[in-house]
């Protein structure tokens, strides 16, 4: 009955209910640079200058950024990511590691700021309801005018 009335709450005459799914996500070789910013929209420099260092025949169609830390926090720290096709020649610029294998809830929002942040939301609301804790940073996934923004879950 507390799903069903969390769902009830969620509907409202001026906006369409978040849905929610999980998915289950392969370990994926990645570059990745970790920044602090003042804003959210000040990691697509990290992210330019990423994609900038690695040599193109290497980048694989995966994009996307670790959010260790968020506003919420008081501070804001990031990690754009690429995934990896091929090796790339080891920078200090960047680092090479695999995305770890996980368990992820997610939801899809246009890439604005205030869409993005009513995901987010509903994102935390499904998984308190059903008792779920993030396990990791979440990871926000370009899919060119969309999001997908996922929430690793402890298993």
């Amino acid at each position: 009955m507390q799903w069903v009335n969390a769902a009830l709450d969620e509907l409202d005459a001026y906006k369409r209910p978040i849905p929610v799914v999980v998915k289950h996500l392969c370990a994926v070789p990645v570059a990745s640079v970790r920044a602090i910013v003042n804003s959210y929209a000040e990691i697509l420099r990290f992210e330019q200058e990423l994609l900038n260092a690695l040599p193109r025949h290497c980048v694989g169609d995966l994009l996307g950024v670790l959010w260790h830390r968020c506003g919420d926090s008081g501070a804001l720290e990031g990690e754009p990511f690429v995934a990896l096709k091929r090796r790339v020649p080891l920078r200090s610029y960047y680092e090479v590691k695999q995305l770890p294998a996980s368990t992820v809830t997610c939801a899809y929002s246009p890439p604005d700021d205030a869409s993005a942040e009513q995901t987010y939301r509903a994102i935390r609301k499904w998984m308190s309801v059903r008792g779920y804790d993030v396990a990791g940073p979440k990871r926000e996934i370009s899919l060119g005018q969309m999001l997908e923004i996922q929430f690793p879950l402890k298993s």
